[in-house]
């Protein structure tokens, strides 16, 4: 499993557990701070007691006497921007660490009683969201772990969201049309995370801030410079308003302040904060802090002046509700806040919906079955993948080959996924073929019965992805219907198989399905060319690739462009390569994309991304693998172009170097394998078809096969063509090859199927005997002469019956 897989797995156990361990905390503190951050906005809009302006402001030498009260310690002084409302004051009950607010006339002193409802209704939604109404110590622990939860939670949740592949970038942030019931839940839940994500990680990276001695000190000391982060005290114990109000007129003048606050401790000193006239919002203080005797001013910070560190220290707050952004920065915090709120009700439904779902046994009943027709593995190696999906999802389902079902078994489910490809022009796969003349002679009701179509095929044919078509008209012509329109599939293109499994998991109310990026990394270890001179060479390479495969399976090649390649075509069609393109949501130069992402079109006319957004993805090149087990051994023919250059995925295979690493993966290739038991074979390969029959060799070695087998290859020229001479010759002295015939097309005129007609009665013989019969190489060459002449000589029904009997294995491209 590829670490990214890991990383999402983990990532989701992380973000399910911690989400449900903090579910209950974060609704409270989410709805508390969407209300919260539309403090302001409505504060301002409601109707205000005001008092009357009279002369100048009272001094705090003046007010402090005024305000004090029995049993109260009077701790801050706030007064508001506006000089028609009155000011505020703080207390602390004695002998506890309640709080106790008041209102007064800042130009009389009068104390003019509580404050008004609406700040004391959001002083309570404060409390209840930093304390959650518990005493501070034990609330801001609970309230400050579920922040710290929050921040492990949002980046879990994007690392989980986030595919191996990523799309267009609508794919991630639209709503997918269609959804419902518990994909539709899942889409809400996963589209606020990542809509809302960046106000919700500053929200949870501040929250701590508030809450922690520890994390407060720990920002502190990280962000702040060293005038700042060493808060300075008084020289000596007491308290002189008059000197420290006589300090502070010499930084402000006009003695305007915001927030007086008396010493902490006996050595504490007096810190004033006050807004400058172009304050950017009314919590960009800046702060003076003096001796609480002398009046010495021991530091002034301006806000305006504060750089880096200080400046988002001072900003902590503002960005915590959302003040910092002004008005916009206040709906979309509380927007987000709900969102936040929302994750706890939507998350833990998830939760208890996925785990209330049925789970039976896989060998019990299921309600779907996921049934393949492959050819050369494409649809069977998807249909594994749609498996473990289904299984993750808590979904029971069956896997099954179109070759060992009967129509019937259909109406034992409910949902048939049907993943089938089209092989030549318009044809079954060949292990498919008896399920098709079956399905086509009727006989069955599928009424109720739903299908899905994922149709592989390769455009270059007439009927391309004929098959699939074929088979949701037959299914819905016997009753069926149709979970979703049939989905064709160009050459396994990876972008038509996600979004085939994104709209099925919204028919089927399934979170999406991941996208699986089993790619990796293939170092070459040799490289030789097996016909120096020729003008159609062949290489010899040999890949160290990690896992295990088996003789007649696939190697996949993704091919890589050069730089300067790349560039060049691009300015050919006026196109700057350095201009910068989405691709897969990355951001790439445009030769980048072309040299790694998208295979190369001379388009004109289109601006650097619409130009991107035509082309199609770059398409991986399917070599036959020539080895049975340890290092993979390909056998590669570099395909000359009319230009003179070479082919993309065989002129970097055939120009590779040792040490060199190649993109690539392994895929089962299930229908070309040899026999489970010790069978004859008849082995036919041109050219390149060749290279499995390499591989199977070494396989019936190390197995102790001792059955007949018949090799027939067939090349144009004896002298140049005639590749792995001597290793086919020691397998013939080993027993392993019982005859070995080769046709040479240029100097015999001879072809493949020459060769066997001419000794149709072995042919009998060997298929009398039992013999599997393998056919390997060009479609429109071997395959197109082979197939007329086992027509011709055994006729069409005997090849027919070979076929549904798996006897005849054709690996054709």
């Amino acid at each position: 499993m590829s670490s990214k897989k890991w990383t999402q797995r983990i990532s989701f156990r992380v973000h399910q557990w911690l989400g449900l361990a903090s579910a209950a905390v974060l609704l409270v503190v989410g709805l508390t701070g969407a209300l919260l951050a539309l403090e302001d906005p409505i504060t301002q809009l409601w109707p205000a007691p005001k008092v009357a302006v009279s002369g100048a402001v009272l001094s705090p030498p003046q007010l402090v006497p005024a305000l004090a009260l029995p049993g109260k310690t009077l701790s801050r002084i706030y007064l508001d921007d506006n000089p028609a409302q009155p000011g505020r004051a703080l207390y602390f009950v004695d002998n506890s660490q309640e709080l106790y607010w008041r209102a007064f006339n800042p130009y009389t002193g009068q104390i003019l009683g509580p404050r008004p409802a609406l700040s004391g209704f959001f002083a309570e939604v404060m409390a209840i969201h930093r304390w959650l109404l518990l005493p501070r110590s034990a609330g801001s622990v609970i309230t400050g772990s579920a922040a710290l939860c929050a921040i492990v939670l949002l980046i879990a949740g994007l690392v989980r969201r986030a595919p191996d592949r990523i799309g267009r970038l609508k794919d991630w942030l639209a709503w997918k049309k269609g959804a419902k019931g518990r994909h539709a839940l899942w889409q809400f839940h996963a589209l606020l995370g990542t809509w809302f994500f960046i106000p919700l990680l500053i929200m949870a990276l501040t929250g701590p801030y508030f809450a922690f001695d520890w994390y407060r000190q720990g920002a502190t000391s990280l962000l702040a410079s060293q005038s700042v982060a060493k808060a300075p005290a008084s020289e000596t114990k007491g308290l002189n308003l008059e000197a420290a109000w006589q300090g502070y007129l010499k930084v402000r003048p006009d003695g305007h302040y915001a927030r007086w606050q008396m010493p902490r401790g006996p050595k504490g000193a007096l810190v004033v904060r006050y807004l400058e006239a172009d304050a950017p919002h009314h919590h960009a203080y800046s702060f003076v802090s003096l001796d609480a005797v002398s009046g010495k001013v021991l530091a002034h910070k301006r806000y305006s002046e504060l750089r880096g560190g200080d400046a988002l220290l001072a900003n902590v707050y503002a960005l915590h509700t959302g003040l910092y952004f002004g008005l916009a920065g206040h709906v979309i915090w509380s927007l987000a806040a709900l969102a936040f709120g929302s994750f706890a009700v939507t998350g833990v439904w998830l939760f208890v919906v996925r785990r209330a779902r049925p789970k039976n046994s896989q060998t019990g009943a299921a309600d779907t079955l996921i049934a393949y027709a492959s050819q050369s593995g494409t649809a069977a190696a998807c249909s594994e993948r749609l498996k473990r999906w289904l299984d993750g999802q808590g979904v029971n389902s069956h896997l099954a080959t179109l070759a060992t079902l009967e129509p019937a078994q259909l109406t034992q489910y409910r949902q048939v996924l049907l993943l089938a490809a089209t092989y030549g022009e318009g044809q079954a796969p060949d292990a498919a073929l008896a399920f098709q003349q079956r399905l086509s002679q009727g006989g069955v009701s599928l009424h109720g019965l739903e299908v899905a179509v994922l149709a592989f095929g390769d455009r270059q044919y007439q009927h391309f992805c004929a098959f699939g078509h074929w088979l949701a008209a037959q299914l819905t012509e016997l009753g069926a219907s149709l979970l979703l329109p049939v989905t064709e599939v160009d050459r396994g293109a990876p972008g038509a198989i996600d979004a085939w499994h994104h709209n099925l998991a919204g028919r089927l109310a399934l979170e999406a399905a991941e996208t699986v990026d089993d790619w990796q990394e293939a170092m070459v270890m040799a490289n030789r060319c097996l016909n120096p001179g020729s003008q159609r060479p062949v290489h010899d390479l040999h890949l160290a690739v990690d896992g295990a495969y088996q003789a007649g399976d696939l190697l996949e090649v993704l091919p890589q462009r050069e730089e300067s390649w790349a560039r060049a075509q691009l300015a050919s069609i006026g196109l700057d390569p350095a201009a910068l393109v989405l691709v897969d949501n990355q951001l790439l130069p445009l030769w980048q994309a072309i040299a790694l992402h998208r295979e190369f079109a001379p388009l004109t006319g289109l601006g650097t991304q619409d130009y991107v957004d035509q082309l199609t993805p770059l398409r991986p090149r399917t070599y036959s693998v020539a080895s049975d087990q340890g290092p993979v051994r390909l056998m590669v023919r570099e395909q000359r172009l009319a230009d003179g250059g070479s082919g993309l995925a065989s002129g970097l295979l055939a120009s590779c170097r040792p040490g060199q690493r190649l993109k690539v993966r392994l895929r089962h290739h299930g229908s070309f394998h040899l026999p489970s038991d010790d069978k004859p074979l008849i082995l036919l390969g041109a050219g390149t078809g060749l290279a499995p029959y390499l591989g199977f060799l070494e396989a019936r070695q190390r197995l102790g096969h001792k059955a007949p087998l018949w090799l027939i290859f067939g090349e144009r020229h004896a002298q140049q063509d005639d590749y792995y001479r001597a290793e086919l010759a020691a397998f013939e002295e080993l027993g392993l090859v019982s005859q070995l015939d080769k046709a040479w097309s240029r100097d015999q005129g001879q072809y493949v199927q020459h060769c066997l007609a001419e000794q149709s009665d072995l042919l009998e013989r060997y298929l009398a005997g039992g013999a599997h019969l393998y056919l390997c190489g060009a479609l429109g060459g071997i395959g197109k002469g082979v197939s007329a002449m086992l027509d011709e000589q055994l006729g069409e029904t005997a090849v027919a019956a070979l076929q549904q009997q798996g006897r005849l294995h054709r690996d054709l491209y």
